[in-house]
């Protein structure tokens, strides 16, 4: 999928599910993962996925898979790494690993719980620990402040304050520097389904920023994203169709992007039973 991580991987957005909950009737495929701007709902408890990334060859009136595309292709046209997400039978996420067409790592996102909350989230690269966050939750479980500090000298960078789920509509986050000031704030809207219709960016200056829309088909996934910069005018395009397993979840993507490329995403799931 389109890569539309603002930032670098320094000031990735962090928010996870750390509700005490029953097992899983879905699992969310987000924050922490290549899919934290889309929020895919996966059907089931999923134990874990793994996604692949090939250009696309057309063939009479469809596509086949052609090479895998590499580390570079994937940052020149601004999509996601292929990936492996691993989750708890709760639904949350254990650790999110990206890999290179090679299947070397390129960085892994852990994250640990205590008492069934998220307490940390780890971010590693090239075997060192980068950066950690902090996480504090309300009284219900729900994370609400994210303190984010550079590993190698054990110093703040920033502070993440989160309101909202999915469930009631909206999720927005604020983001704060080391020194408490506020920064760019971020406004998700979810339909009635849980699934992610809109993101708004506000810049630090209260101005609007960049924005996109998603549209879905009959079996919940993403099939049209519209992007926007931040005078409204469409900056890209994408539309995509789907194969699935017999649990309804996408195994093969053909996204069609308006820029004049194809790509075909390959997934592999495991279930808990």
């Amino acid at each position: 999928m389109k890569n539309l991580t603002i930032f670098l991987v320094l000031v990735l957005f962090a928010v996870a599910s750390c509700k005490e909950q029953e097992p899983a009737a879905y699992t969310r495929l987000g924050f922490f993962t290549p899919y934290q701007t889309y929020m895919e709902k996966l059907n089931g408890k999923v134990e874990s996925v793994t996604e692949k990334g090939y250009w696309a060859i057309p063939e009479g009136e469809s596509y086949i898979k052609g090479a895998r595309i590499t580390k570079a292709e994937l940052d020149s046209i601004g999509y996601t790494y292929d990936y492996k997400a691993v989750f708890d039978a709760d639904g949350d996420l254990v650790s999110c690993t990206s890999y290179d067409e090679n299947e070397d790592v390129i960085d892994i996102w852990s994250l640990l719980k205590e008492n069934n909350r998220l307490v940390r989230t780890e971010f590693k690269s090239d075997d060192t620990v980068r950066y950690y966050q902090r996480v504090t939750c309300d009284a219900e479980g729900n994370p609400r402040l994210y303190e984010y500090y550079n590993a190698l000298v054990d110093t703040l960078v920033r502070k993440d304050e989160i309101t909202g789920f999915e469930t009631n509509d909206t999720t927005v986050w604020q983001y704060y520097n080391y020194t408490g000031e506020p920064g760019a704030r971020f406004l998700l809207v979810f339909n009635d389904l849980g699934l992610l219709t809109t993101r708004q960016t506000t810049l630090k200056d209260g101005t609007e920023g960049s924005s996109y829309t998603l549209k879905y088909n009959e079996m919940g996934f993403q099939n049209e994203a519209t992007f926007y910069d931040k005078d409204k005018n469409i900056s890209s395009r994408t539309a995509s169709s789907y194969e699935y397993d017999d649990k309804g979840n996408w195994i093969k993507v053909i996204c069609k992007d308006d820029k004049g490329f194809v790509v075909i995403g390959e997934r592999i799931y495991t279930y808990f039973d």
